[in-house]
Parts: C-alpha cells; sequence; structure tokens
C-alpha cells in the first residue's frame, strides 16, 4: 500500500514538474527577449556607423581600434563584446522562436543562457498546463515519476535481499520461504 502511494505521489510530482517546462521557457524567451532589445539598443550607434561606412559592425571595430588610443581601444572592446552579445542573443532568440513544441528544450538547452535561466527561475510562475504542449510534457513527466519510483522500487529489494543474505535469511519478494517457515523461524 505505501509503494501504491510513492508511486503515485512521484509520478504526480513528475507530472507537475514537467508540466511546468512550457511556462518556463516562454518566460526564458521573454527575457530573452528583453536582453536582445537592450543589446540592440547599446549597439544601435555602432550598427548606424558602420552601415553608414558600408561596413559590417565588425570592419568598423577592427578600423576604430587601429586608428584609436588607449582610451579609445577600451570603448573599442567594451562595444565589441556587446556586439557579440547581441549576435549570441538575437541566434538564440531566433532558434527559439523557429522551433517546434518537440525541438524547443533541446533548442533551448544548446542555447541556454545560466544568467537569463536563473533570472527566470528566481522570478518563476508557475502556471496550469491546459493546452495540449503542457499537458504533452505533464505525460512525460508523470512516466518519469512512475520510472523513478520504479527504480526507487527495485533498488530498495535489491539492497533488502542483500541485507537478508548477509543475516543468511532467504528472501523471495518479501516473504520467507516455506521452508523457512517448517523451521521455526
Amino acid at each position: 500500500m505505501l509503494g501504491r502511494l510513492i508511486n503515485a505521489l512521484l509520478a504526480t510530482l513528475g507530472a507537475a514538474a514537467a508540466g511546468q517546462a512550457p511556462a518556463f521557457q516562454a518566460q526564458y524567451r521573454q527575457q530573452l527577449a528583453g536582453r536582445l532589445d537592450q543589446a540592440r539598443q547599446d549597439i544601435a550607434q555602432l550598427l548606424r556607423e558602420a552601415e553608414a561606412r558600408g561596413q559590417t559592425p565588425e570592419q568598423f571595430l577592427q578600423r576604430a581600434e587601429q586608428e584609436s588610443g588607449a582610451y579609445t581601444r577600451i570603448l573599442v572592446e567594451d562595444s565589441r563584446i556587446t556586439l557579440q552579445a547581441y549576435q549570441r542573443l538575437q541566434e538564440a532568440y531566433g532558434a527559439l522562436s523557429n522551433s517546434d513544441p518537440v525541438s524547443r528544450p533541446f533548442i533551448l538547452l544548446q542555447h541556454l543562457d545560466p544568467k537569463i535561466a536563473s533570472s527566470v527561475a528566481s522570478h518563476f510562475q508557475p502556471a496550469l498546463p491546459l493546452n495540449l504542449e503542457g499537458l504533452a510534457y505533464a505525460g512525460i513527466g508523470l512516466l518519469i515519476g512512475v520510472a523513478f519510483a520504479a527504480l526507487l522500487e527495485y533498488a530498495g529489494r535489491s539492497i533488502m535481499r542483500s541485507l537478508r543474505r548477509m543475516k543468511g535469511k532467504p528472501y523471495h519478494g518479501g516473504q520467507h520461504s516455506s521452508s523457512f517457515r517448517q523451521q521455526g523461524h
């Protein structure tokens, strides 16, 4: 009875946790979009200057670095870092926005930014998985929970068998053998 209760509890917890994946992904994508907009604003002047000179942003920064002094090189390096962040965020946002529900978790993991994920996790708002995607994730979580419960049950039985063997008592699926009972034990 206790085993069934634990199985049901783990299955329910797995379904509830996995059912939150679409909500987490949506909130991650929203924060990613916000950071992408900020990075776009931060390098807007750079992009305009490079375009006005018929250069890529990278070419513009390379030329600025070659023609600048020590103080300007610091600004160029900051601009280069911002440009790289913008390009990385833009690539991640495009990949996530164009992904289907099946590939989205893998694409999210491929482009995961730990700072954004940490921010989403600290401000995460759970949601009920009432659409097909959320229910599919909940079903997968249910299966994972059941599998985890079965694994725990198997491990527990293996440990019990090992302990009984060490004590010299036979173990047969939780019941003593008939010869063991006949001996008066």
